[in-house]
């Protein structure tokens, strides 16, 4: 599961499991998460990387980027978190 190699993209697949979020506010929420300030080109490569996979999609709603999980990105997730589950019990 290559794609999940980065914490960043699996984070972010992992924030949009069951939300959408403005692409901004998707950042905001990591950098609180992670109490720390994500530099631009770290987040956007990991947006453009998990859109060009298949994992998110991109719409734009007036002049924001509307992030949402994919069926592919939810499949990914939910086998990263049973492969999680079986580690940890």
């Amino acid at each position: 599961m290559e794609w999940l190699a980065s914490g960043l993209r699996r984070d972010v697949c992992i924030l949009l499991y069951d939300e959408q979020y403005r692409k901004q506010e998707l950042k905001t929420a990591l950098q609180r998460r992670y109490d720390r300030r994500l530099r631009p080109e770290q987040f956007d490569g990991a947006i453009t990387a998990l859109v060009d996979g298949g994992h998110i999609e991109r719409e734009v709603e007036g002049i924001a980027d509307v992030l949402s999980l994919t069926d592919a990105g939810r499949s990914r997730v939910d086998a990263q978190f049973a492969w999680f589950r079986e580690q940890v019990e």
